[in-house]
């Protein structure tokens, strides 16, 4: 597996707006990107990006709102045939997302701890640009 750079991590929130506004404008971190419909926005903080993800149904939580490290591969496809290869399970296979208008190309698995890890393969550009 060759993996080019951490792309970013995820956090859960009940409140994208609260959230947003703590980032970008108390922290003054830039947001460079998002998926269209405003659910999923990406905040730079230098050496990685904060991936914020609206769930209306998320209690947030004491622990915090961790939800999963992105590392950044050339090919989401090769990477995943070989670690598929050493046995390593994936619970979401290779897809595009958002499926109509794909910006990357994602899979999921988990380590053992059971965190949850996402190979990440931008299509386009380094981060999606859609309304947030």
């Amino acid at each position: 597996m060759h993996v080019t750079g951490t792309h970013h991590i995820a956090l859960f929130t009940s409140n994208l707006d609260r959230l947003r506004t703590f980032y970008v404008e108390t922290l003054g971190l830039p947001q460079i990107g998002a998926f269209p419909g405003g659910r999923i926005i990406f905040i730079d903080v230098g050496s990685t990006t904060v991936e914020m993800i609206a769930r209306d149904e998320w209690v947030d939580s004491d622990a915090g709102n961790w939800q999963h490290l992105a590392f950044e591969v050339a090919s989401v496809d090769d990477t995943y045939a070989e670690l598929t290869a050493l046995g390593i399970a994936f619970h979401v296979e290779p897809k595009d997302v958002p499926a109509e208008a794909a910006s990357a190309r994602i899979a999921f698995f988990r380590d053992p701890d059971g965190n949850n890890l996402e190979l990440f393969q931008p299509i386009g550009g380094r981060y999606p640009q859609g309304g947030a």
